[in-house]
């Protein structure tokens, strides 16, 4: 009993390395993907509505519904980018599959909330930085909830951290399979009898 005990601790203490170290990598597609320019229009495809508005994680390229339509990018990870204040958004939902979303302030666009690929143009003076961004200063609607008013920001922060272990994270916490962790099966039950006949 002891050396099960033992080694499920060992399993859990390696499980929560993988974790510290899955969490303090930066996915290799966010750098190019903050870079890249959207709603240009897409020069395969010369037909109306043809502007680049989704990106392919897989290819690391933008692209338009026309050349998400050829079978080049079937099963690729995908998202679409939208314009909001004349900048580039992605929806929040979608981005979290991908990287840690936490403390970015999220903005609501058409009923959806989005968080912004670079910062808002700025509003008005910075009168107090606790309110305000901790990267570039723009002023926070909700600084007790949000640190950063876009990715990029984050990214800025993850890089400049000094410890692995501090905040920011950019990587989603860890597969699903790695959290689980093995367990003693315990019957709740021992074995079935009978009930008495009377």
């Amino acid at each position: 009993m002891q050396a099960t005990m033992s080694d499920s601790s060992n399993f859990v203490s390696q499980v929560e390395e993988e974790v510290i170290e899955k969490r303090n990598e930066k996915p290799e597609w966010v750098e190019a993907f903050l870079q890249r320019t959207f709603f240009d229009g897409c020069t395969l495809h010369p037909i109306r509505r043809n502007e680049k508005n989704r990106y392919c994680i897989n290819c690391d390229s933008s692209a338009c519904q026309y050349c998400l339509s050829s079978t080049t990018h079937r099963h690729h990870k995908i998202l679409k980018i939208y314009r909001h204040v004349y900048k580039d958004v992605v929806s929040l939902a979608a981005m979290e599959k991908y990287i840690d979303c936490a403390d970015i302030q999220p903005y609501k666009c058409n009923k959806w909330l989005v968080i912004a690929l670079n910062p808002l143009p700025h509003c008005g003076p910075i009168l107090n930085t606790e309110t305000s961004c901790d990267i570039c200063k723009r002023r926070l609607a909700e600084p007790d909830l949000y640190r950063y008013c876009s990715i990029s920001c984050k990214v800025i922060a993850f890089e400049r951290k000094s410890s692995d272990l501090a905040p920011p994270f950019l990587s989603i916490m860890s597969p699903k399979k790695a959290l689980k962790v093995e367990q003693i099966k315990h019957k709740r039950k021992g074995k079935p009898q009978r009930a008495p006949f009377f």
